[in-house]
């Protein structure tokens, strides 16, 4: 696949996420709530999976509430599944929920954390790096995406991106190599790591 094509593809998938987002009315319905960002590969603009990540953050966040939310869009024909996790004790430090919508051609699945005021989000990284992805390394992360999905495998978010910028991978087995053991469900403080090269200079 070239990088038109790559690039292509990506657009076409943002329009489809913007689109889903709307037809749910998420963020308005979420909005009630608390305030909402679009994070992960729609808010990077960089989707190859077929995968939407909302965070909401709340001044004081109740399960109800994301019942009250999904309660709703249980009723739409095209939401296949709605699973909650309770993980305010974990690491994650938050509710998360996952919605599966089924359209002619595909599953999405729509995650979202909802947190409370002080925990770690992904709002100011995502718009961080909107800022100092070149087209050069946007391409290189789409390739690596690509290149996971033909393994049947996922090139996992944030971590790819800091692979990239900061320590250069330019394949899908160079990024497995630089991941290594990290704990891949810890919340990335990248954004302020002084020893992030890439986004300081953002």
């Amino acid at each position: 696949m070239t990088a038109q094509a790559r690039a292509a593809r990506a657009e076409a998938r943002l329009q489809t996420a913007h689109e889903l987002l709307r037809d749910l009315d998420l963020i308005e319905r979420w909005s009630t709530y608390g305030e909402v960002t679009v994070v992960g590969s729609v808010g990077i603009e960089l989707v190859v999976a077929p995968d939407i990540d909302l965070e909401i953050r709340s001044k004081e966040p109740r399960v109800a509430d994301g019942f009250a939310v999904m309660s709703i869009l249980a009723e739409l024909p095209q939401v296949r599944r709605i699973t909650y996790l309770d993980a305010r004790d974990r690491h994650e430090r938050g509710q998360y929920w996952k919605l599966e919508y089924e359209t002619a051609d595909e599953t999405w699945t729509v995650d979202m954390w909802v947190f409370g005021p002080d925990a770690l989000g992904g709002g100011p990284l995502a718009e961080a790096l909107r800022e100092v992805l070149t087209p050069a390394a946007r391409d290189t992360i789409l390739a690596i995406k690509e290149e996971a999905v033909t393994r049947g495998e996922r090139a996992l978010g944030y971590w790819l991106y800091q692979a990239v910028l900061d320590a250069g991978a330019s394949s899908y087995d160079e990024y497995r190599d630089w991941l290594g053991d990290r704990n891949i469900y810890e919340r990335t403080g990248w954004l302020t790591d002084p020893s992030s090269r890439s986004l300081r200079r953002g």
